[in-house]
């Protein structure tokens, strides 16, 4: 066993192992570190590829308007934005930018204008759809008008009545145009009412601007809705009908009694003359 270890080619193939384990560990660390590398290319490749996306945001009004009114705006808009994955992805997340169109500049009457964009990260590319929109500029005028209650008597059980309705605001206030403003000739509150109504209703009720031939005028009430009370109550009609009847039917025993009353003063009466015939007969007797 001594001489075994003695020999030369024991230490070469010893040595010939270890050389083989020892590329074999570091065969197998380069091609973790190839792959390790190669994945955060990948994923850094990943962040960096473009992308696009569509978005619905709000539409915003840059304007005076304590004195102007705007009309014809849709209330929101679509953008398209592209760039990093990463960076669409954190804009869609967050929508920290806003769509505007700018009206300072402009009179009244109608204009078109294009849609803008603010705060926006500049390395992403952006289209609007529309691009553009058409907006009516118009004077801005606020009138206050008294509120008329109208409700429907037909739906009022028979023999029932309603009396002036009772409203928790009196008055409204329309803001518009001027000239729909103008147009204005009543604020109404039209009060349903369920069929065969008996009692007192309280409603929330709709306000509306109409126009001379009763037409909706377009111009913003506040408030929109007013609460309203109907007493319902017997009408007199009803009630003084009740009364003659009651009088008639207590009125016929009365007359009853004195017919009969009638008939027995009758009745004594020939009983008398009965027993006067009888007396002079036994006189004459």
């Amino acid at each position: 066993m001594r001489n075994f270890w003695k020999q030369r080619w024991v230490y070469r193939i010893l040595a010939l192992i270890l050389a083989v384990l020892l590329f074999t560990y570091v065969k197998s660390d380069e091609i973790n570190s190839n792959n390790a590398g190669s994945n955060g290319n990948s994923g850094d490749a990943t962040l960096m590829a473009n992308k696009s996306k569509t978005l619905t945001v709000p539409l915003e009004l840059d304007v005076n308007s304590s004195k102007y009114l705007i009309s014809g705006y849709p209330s929101k808009v679509k953008i398209k934005i592209t760039g990093p994955s990463a960076l669409v992805t954190t804009t869609t997340n967050t929508q920290n930018f806003k769509a505007y169109v700018s009206l300072r500049k402009l009179g009244v009457g109608k204009h078109r204008v294009q849609i803008k964009e603010e705060g926006l990260n500049k390395e992403l590319a952006y289209s609007f759809e529309p691009q553009s929109i058409n907006v009516t500029v118009a004077n801005r005028k606020t009138k206050t008008f008294a509120i008329q209650p109208e409700v429907n008597q037909d739906v009022i059980a028979k023999g029932y009545e309603a009396k002036a309705a009772i409203l928790r605001s009196q008055t409204v206030t329309a803001t518009g145009s001027v000239s729909e403003i103008n147009r204005i000739t009543e604020v109404v509150a039209r009060i349903n009412l369920p069929n065969n109504t008996k009692k007192n209703s309280t409603t929330q009720v709709l306000l509306q601007a109409l126009d001379n031939k009763g037409d909706t005028v377009n111009v913003i009430l506040d408030p929109q809705a007013v609460s309203v009370t109907v007493p319902v109550q017997k009408s007199s009609n009803s009630t003084d009908s009740s009364s003659e009847s009651t009088k008639e039917s207590s009125s016929e025993p009365a007359d009853n009694k004195r017919t009969g009353s009638t008939s027995e003063t009758g009745s004594t009466s020939s009983a008398s003359s009965s027993s006067s015939s009888k007396s002079a007969s036994s006189s004459s007797n």
